[in-house]
């Protein structure tokens, strides 16, 4: 039956077989399930993945771009260390005597 729903509106297998697996890897969801859904709702499924995904990559584009101008506005760590050692006082060298 479900091959002859599948025929009736002329949806690629492979393409169909593909989406399963992606559905099942996002939302942990048994292939079994999915096949008991209604084609509209796996197609839902689908545009639902397809948008949390743009909306992630966008968060993510956004967080890329802030970390990026936080490090702009940081000096650079070498040259820090390097002042930091420049303006550390030294020691005198001091021989203690020996004793026998």
């Amino acid at each position: 039956m479900e091959q002859a729903l599948y025929l009736m509106l002329r949806v690629n297998l492979r393409n169909l077989v593909v989406n399963k697996l992606y559905i099942c890897k996002e939302w942990h969801i048994q292939p079994s399930e999915i096949d008991r859904l209604v084609y509209f709702e796996y197609e839902q499924m689908l545009d639902t993945i397809q948008e949390d995904h743009k909306e992630q990559e966008k968060r993510s584009k956004e967080e890329q771009k802030q970390y990026e101008s936080m490090k702009k506005g940081m000096p650079n760590m070498n040259t820090m260390m390097k002042s930091m050692n420049q303006s550390t006082p030294t020691l005198p060298k001091i021989s203690l005597p020996k004793f026998n």
